[in-house]
């Protein structure tokens, strides 16, 4: 009798022990994954369900949008760098503007190479895709600045062809995808039940070719020289003042693993969503409520002293030691932006859901604070 009353209550205990760390699993993991095609907005403009997944299975056109003309938000903004330059293109509609942006950088010396194309009142007539991930072309054109971006099932191609200072500047960069090649893709409310944002982070696309600008020549080099490339891709309506934290890097490990990492917080309802992963080999890893333990040291001081990262699901133990700070300032009166985008070695431990650590060493990726008016 007393060992069938422990023989029960060991199994209870391991039935109640399982269910836990799943039950914890899944509370740290971020609410609902989206499994199926699932339209994003309803027929009154409001989210259908809040909800992440690995492939992006919400369906969003600018058309289902009936609010506000002016407050509807598109973006695709890819970041490409290694442990010394890093090149930002982005390609936006803001509705009341659309706009082309080329910014490469040295983050040793502070060097910097920008252009810019601008068109007022776009409302959609940039074109966006309504998918990241369908191929499709971008090209865009005026005296002294050409940009074509082409997506294909495989690959993406940046060439950009333009006079800077009187320079040539020219940009011709491929990006090569993983043969499983999962993401990030989330839809997060706001307070306001008109307010979405549907954003989709792909980690770990390598990046090969090359950015000349006068006697400048930059290569990035793939694998070779961990080039990576992240993709953010956002579609949305939020309210007219934010401050968000971003993190994001991708990297080669000692084993030949690829390995990124996509983290955030202060962008929208976290309770009911956060933004937070692992990439392993293409494959998605999602993981809890990332804490910056030292927040307010780190804000006196952007790169006078070590970031202590933690997760509330002990997943993601990294330290970062700031290298480099891409400030930039482009607020005007109340509208535009204020972000301390600083750049560091990390170094610590990731765990994957299958319970497998992941030793971080001296890993080149960025976290930024930024401030929002538009």
């Amino acid at each position: 009798m007393k060992k069938t009353y422990k023989r029960l209550t060991c199994l209870l205990l391991a039935v109640i022990m399982i269910f836990s760390a799943s039950f914890i699993q899944f509370a740290f993991a971020g609410y609902e994954k989206i499994t199926k095609k699932t339209p994003l907005l309803d027929e009154k403009g409001h989210l259908t369900t809040t909800g992440w997944c690995p492939q992006n299975m919400f369906e969003f056109s600018r058309d289902d949008y009936h609010g506000n003309p002016l407050k509807l938000k598109e973006w695709d903004f890819y970041q490409i760098s290694n442990d010394r330059y890093c090149m930002q293109i982005t390609v936006a509609d803001i509705s009341i503007a659309g706009a082309v942006t080329v910014t490469v950088f040295d983050m040793q010396t502070g060097e910097r190479i920008e252009q810019l194309m601008i068109k007022l009142f776009t409302f959609g007539r940039m074109k966006l895709s309504n998918s990241a991930m369908k191929p499709h072309s971008y090209s865009f054109s005026k005296k002294n600045f050409d940009m074509s971006i082409d997506v294909t099932a495989k690959k993406r191609t940046i060439k950009f062809s333009g006079v800077k200072d009187k320079e040539p500047f020219e940009i011709n960069i491929t990006l090569d995808m993983l043969p499983v090649h999962e993401s990030l893709t989330m839809a997060v409310p706001f307070e306001n039940e008109k307010q979405f944002y549907l954003n989709q982070k792909i980690n770990c696309m390598a990046a090969t070719g090359t950015v000349d600008h006068g006697d400048t020549h930059i290569a990035f080099n793939g694998k070779k020289d961990n080039s990576f490339c992240v993709l953010d891709w956002g579609r949305g309506v939020w309210p007219y003042h934010q401050v968000w934290w971003w993190g994001n890097g991708s990297t080669v490990l000692q084993n030949g693993s690829i390995f990124g990492f996509e983290i955030g917080w202060g962008f929208g309802n976290t309770d009911e969503g956060i933004e937070n992963c692992l990439f392993y080999n293409g494959k998605a890893h999602k993981i809890g409520k990332i804490i910056l333990k030292n927040q307010d040291e780190v804000t006196e001081n952007w790169t006078g002293v070590d970031w202590i990262l933690t997760s509330e699901d002990g997943r993601f133990e990294m330290t970062m030691t700031p290298f480099f700070d891409n400030f930039t300032k482009t607020r005007v009166i109340f509208v535009g932006n204020i972000c301390h985008q600083v750049f560091g070695k990390f170094n610590g431990k990731v765990t994957l859901d299958n319970g497998k650590v992941l030793k971080i060493k001296d890993m080149t990726a960025f976290i930024e604070r930024s401030d929002n008016m538009w």
